[in-house]
C-alpha cells in the first residue's frame, strides 16, 4: 500500500517565519556587538587620552626633581617657593641641619634632603609624622598626605582650566649617602674641594649616592578620579 505525503502551505510558511527570526536574532546580536565595542573602543579612548595628559603632568615634575635634590632644596617655582635650600652640616649629626628658607630653623623638608629616614623628628615643629596616634615615625605613602611639594598653600598647578592638573610631591624615605669622590666635601655639601696643597695622606671613601624614594601624584583639578601617580627612585 503506498501513502502520498502532502506538504500543508501553512506548515512552509511557519518553517520560513522561524528561520527569518532566528537570522533576525542572529543579525540584532552581531549589531549589538559592533556597537559594543565601537562604545567601549570610544571610552577607552577618551579614558587613556585623559590619563596621558595626568601622566604627561607626572612626569613633568619628576623630571624638575633632580634640581630640588641636586640644589639641596633649592627650587624657586611656582608651588615651590625655596629660594634657597637646606645646610646638611655634619653628615653624621643628624640634628644640625638647617633650612635657609625657614629662617635657618630645623624642618621636615630638610631632614628629608639629609638624614636617613630613621633620623627624621617624629615630634615638635620639624615633625615628619604622618599619625600622631601611632607610636614612632609614621610616613603615608599617600603624597597628598603633607606633601612636601605641592601643598594648599603653595599647589603646584599645570595646565590650564579646565583640564589643569594640581601635583603632589613627597619624599617617603631617604638613604644617606657620603661626598663624590672629586675632593674634600665642605660642611653641609655633597662634593667641593678642600684647602690643602697636596692630596697625599688624604682617604677618599667609597662613593655613595643618598638615594630618594619619592611620590608624585597629579589629579584633575575639577575630577579627582583623572589622575596618574608614580614612584621615582632619585640617586644623588
Amino acid at each position: 500500500m503506498r501513502y502520498n505525503h502532502f506538504h500543508h502551505p501553512m506548515n512552509e510558511r511557519g518553517v520560513a517565519l522561524v528561520m527569518v527570526l532566528m537570522l533576525s536574532l542572529i543579525g540584532l546580536a552581531i549589531v549589538s556587538a559592533l556597537l559594543y565595542l565601537i562604545t567601549q573602543g570610544t571610552t577607552m579612548s577618551g579614558a587613556m587620552r585623559f590619563y596621558r595628559s595626568a601622566e604627561d603632568a607626572s612626569v613633568g615634575t619628576a623630571e624638575i626633581l633632580p634640581d630640588y635634590f641636586e640644589n639641596r632644596g633649592v627650587l624657586n617655582i611656582m608651588g615651590a617657593p625655596y629660594a634657597s635650600g637646606c645646610n646638611c652640616g655634619d653628615p653624621l649629626d643628624p640634628s644640625d641641619n638647617t633650612d635657609e628658607n625657614a629662617g635657618n630653623a630645623r624642618t621636615c623638608r630638610c631632614d628629608k634632603l639629609c638624614n636617613s629616614t630613621a633620623d627624621w623628628m617624629d615630634s615638635g615643629t620639624a615633625s615628619c609624622d604622618d599619625n600622631g596616634g601611632v607610636a614612632g615615625l609614621q610616613v603615608d605613602l599617600d603624597p597628598r598626605t603633607n606633601p612636601d611639594l605641592g601643598d594648599n598653600a603653595n599647589p603646584i598647578l599645570l595646565g590650564v582650566a579646565p583640564n589643569q592638573y594640581r601635583v603632589y610631591v613627597k619624599i617617603v624615605d631617604t638613604v644617606r649617602g657620603n661626598s663624590d669622590v672629586g675632593g674634600i666635601a665642605a660642611p653641609g655639601e655633597l662634593g667641593g674641594q678642600g684647602v690643602v696643597t697636596s692630596t697625599s695622606g688624604v682617604v677618599s671613601p667609597p662613593a655613595a649616592p643618598y638615594l630618594y624614594r619619592t611620590e608624585i601624584l597629579a589629579e584633575n583639578t575639577t575630577n579627582p578620579r583623572e589622575n596618574s601617580r608614580m614612584s621615582v627612585l632619585y640617586a644623588y
